[in-house]
């Protein structure tokens, strides 16, 4: 159990002095609690399983008999084709019930307010105590919510520390009792899949408290938003496109080079988060690699478990590790470093007992839990499901909750846009026959967006297929892989996902500069195709990985840099995008090109990219220099600090050899006292890899434009410089190389 979660028991100290009203605590005795009286009232959770009857034709003496089928809450509808029986009573859930936030008016207007230079609040982010105090839960609602579900017999109860969430351990019956719905299951796809066939109820007492149930289904639910590609050479590099600009795949280092950094100075004093799941090993093992093979700095990384109830399974997900490992290696190549990077990794059920299964309830409690520790400046997500799924699971309604926290404290989400294009509902499947694609089994006018994508307070990120000369951007198209094999013998889609949301309104900021009604996606965009996306290390291999799953932390590396520029005064960024990309187009790489539907018989279904904002990829992608320089704007105008302290030197000893590194373009500082009388100094460089050249300057640092000796054989780490009778002092040796550089012994001797 995390640390900051705590236990409630009944009686508790920590509420014993918060007395319910006399018509709470009545409607909540044991004996009216479980009456057949009781009154009901609805919450934001509904049927997972949608009950429908049919009658089957009568026979010749045999009635008409009505046959009971069921639909999943999801777009569409689609109909359950297995036996559907109810859930044993042996089957542990796990539930975590999203309470009601207080004065949701004024937390709303107080976003807006932190946001709007000129106003009292402006920059005054508040902490996760300040925000409990005004807008979250009272301690007598939570306690009334842990009454009620402990004597409905759930256990294991504990509640968030702030006050949003309450966790608890329970079974089909101890469902019935205390949210008036039935559990039932099926088996699809050889996995056992369960949800309620009811809306989700709790007694009228607590109707304003409890918003909604999460973790009583798994048949709609969060999944991964990458696409693996082939296996690349190590042989293989960037840079040997052709000069009208090709599209290749690039380690995540170069990212910085492709979408222009310049000065930006990388991520060294800002903390990022990744929502994730399961065990992180296998992850850390590859960042390191990773690292190693960039000449990085290894990365200083921390893992929080965020438990669930009693889910402490934390075992791997091999399916999995593909998209943790694309997070943690693109956000470090991207942001070129950051202070910490931290993993809030939900209890993984997919490789542990029967008993603990992944729902979205694990996944919003380790959103809220980056929240209540704000320590993270951008928290990335590369996760999504329909939204029709999330809303009438109560999900959407949850995260919203935890989203506008985050905000309010100036924290920003970033979550990918989906990578099936228009049909995030059925997850893009199509079926071939006769070699054709053909649509099955839904109307291809159909649109769906994905959740939390969809949230008005984070930032969501479309995909594009960026071309390079080299390094440098050539041009970006909206990302549109066409229709491939899904790696389960399916077809479907990979593109990037865009459109409008069925129910979230469209923000303010939204209103104001498209006219928008509903909330629209993405906001911006970044490279995502499998073709030219990231070279990702495996199990210590590389592979070419894409989707919006690189879209989103390509821009938390970019905006981690941005906000160490900003000593990290930026708030939630969108009304500021919003606000000043129109007038400032400069910043952003408008993609005009491209679509995230497909055509069919003549007809060309989802959205176009065009000039300006658009469906497919928003804004575009930012130009990070630019961005850089805008965004600075957009903080408390504190002088920003633009790179980190320089190491000190290396202290060479006479004779004493020791081995270097170093990413791409970046030097490496060495020193030797030499005393009176030395006859002959040399330095000299050997072994490794990459292409070094040595500056070499007597009492102060060297480098090209000032140095007293230099070698710089082409092609070789081999360099030498020898000076006659040098004058005693402190020598400073200075080790560069355009390329990365490892394993380079460097000496001086007298």
């Amino acid at each position: 159990m995390s640390s900051s979660i705590r236990t409630l028991k009944a009686g508790s100290h920590a509420f014993g002095k918060a007395l319910l009203p006399a018509a709470l605590a009545f409607a909540l005795s044991p004996l009216s609690v479980h009456a057949t009286t009781t009154a009901w009232a609805s919450t934001g959770s509904h049927a997972a399983l949608l009950i429908t009857q049919s009658a089957a034709p009568a026979t010749a003496g045999a009635p008409a008999v009505a046959a009971t089928h069921y639909t999943l809450n999801v777009r569409g509808k689609p109909q359950v084709q297995e036996l559907v029986t109810p859930l044993e009573n042996t089957k542990k859930l796990q539930v975590a019930v999203s309470l009601n936030l207080r004065n949701a008016d004024q937390l709303q207007a107080f976003i807006k307010s932190v946001n709007t230079p000129g106003n009292p609040a402006y920059g005054k982010f508040l902490t996760p105590a300040q925000f409990k105090a005004t807008y979250s839960p009272t301690d007598a609602q939570v306690q009334a919510v842990v009454a009620h579900l402990q004597q409905s017999g759930f256990s294991n109860v504990t509640v968030s520390p702030n006050n949003t969430l309450v966790f608890a351990d329970g079974n089909p019956a101890t469902v019935a009792t205390a949210f008036n719905t039935t559990m039932k299951t099926y088996t699809h796809g050889g996995k056992q899949r369960f949800g309620n066939d009811g809306d989700v109820m709790v007694p009228q007492a607590l109707s304003g408290i409890v918003g909604s149930v999460m973790g009583l289904q798994n048949v709609s639910q969060k999944h991964t938003l990458s696409h693996l590609g082939a296996e690349v050479s190590t042989q293989a590099t960037a840079g040997t496109q052709a000069s009208g600009g090709s599209t290749v795949t690039h380690p995540p280092t170069d990212f910085p080079g492709i979408y222009d950094a310049g000065s930006t100075p990388t991520a060294f004093n800002t903390t990022v988060g990744i929502i994730t799941w399961g065990d992180m090993s296998q992850t850390q093992s590859d960042l390191a690699v990773m690292t190693s093979a960039a000449a990085m700095s290894p990365v200083n990384v921390k893992v929080v478990p965020v438990t669930l109830g009693s889910a402490v399974d934390f075992s791997d997900d091999p399916d999995s590790d593909t998209e943790w490992n694309l997070d943690s290696q693109s956000i470090t190549g991207t942001s070129g470093g950051v202070k910490q990077l931290i993993f809030y990794a939900a209890a993984n059920g997919k490789g542990g007992p029967a008993d603990e299964e992944l729902t979205d309830a694990g996944i919003t409690a380790a959103y809220n839990q980056a929240v209540v520790d704000d320590v993270a400046k951008v928290i990335n997500v590369s996760l999504g499901e329909d939204e029709t799924g999330s809303n009438q699971t109560g999900t959407q309604q949850a995260d919203d909750a935890v989203f506008a926290q985050a905000a309010a404290q100036g924290q920003t989400f970033s979550v990918a846009s989906g990578d099936q294009g228009v049909y995030i509902a059925t997850g893009g499947d199509f079926e071939t026959n006769a070699g054709v694609v053909l649509p099955s089994p839904f109307s291809l006018s159909s649109y769906s967006v994905s959740e939390p994508a969809t949230s008005p307070n984070v930032i969501a990120v479309g995909g594009t297929e960026v071309s390079t000369n080299g390094t440098a951007w050539a041009g970006e198209v909206a990302w549109n892989d066409g229709i491939a094999d899904a790696g389960d013998g399916n077809n479907r889609i990979w593109a990037t996902g865009g459109g409008k949301s069925l129910f979230e309104s469209a923000p303010a900021w939204q209103q104001t500069a498209l006219g928008a009604t509903t909330r629209s996606v993405p906001d911006i965009s970044y490279d995502a195709s499998t073709f030219t996306g990231a070279q990702i290390f495996i199990g210590g291999k590389r592979y070419g990985v894409g989707g919006t799953s690189l879209a989103s932390p390509i821009f938390v590396g970019v905006f981690a840099r941005i906000q160490t520029y900003a000593n990290n005064s930026i708030g939630f960024p969108a009304s500021f995008m919003y606000r000043d990309f129109p007038s400032n187009p400069a910043v952003l790489h408008d993609v005009t090109s491209g679509n995230n539907g497909v055509s069919y018989q003549g007809t060309t279904y989802g959205y176009n990219a065009a000039t300006g904002w658009d469906y497919t990829t928003g804004y575009g992608s930012p130009d990070i220099s630019k961005f850089n320089a805008l965004a600075y704007t957009w903080g408390d105008h504190t002088p920003p600090t633009t790179a980190p302290p320089p190491p000190a030197p290396v202290v060479l000893k006479d004779g004493v050899a020791v081995t270097t590194q170093g990413p791409a373009g970046s030097s490496q500082q060495f020193t030797l006292v030499v005393p009176a009388g030395t006859a002959t100094l040399t330095f000299r460089t050997s072994g490794g890899s990459g292409d070094v050249t040595v500056y070499v300057q007597r009492n102060s640092a060297a480098s090209a434009s000032s140095n007293i000796a230099m070698s710089a054989h082409p092609n070789t780490n081999t360099e030498s410089v020898t000076m006659r009778t040098p004058a005693a002092g402190t020598y400073y040796v200075t080790v560069t190389s355009p390329s990365v550089f490892t394993g380079v012994s460097v000496e001086g001797l007298y």
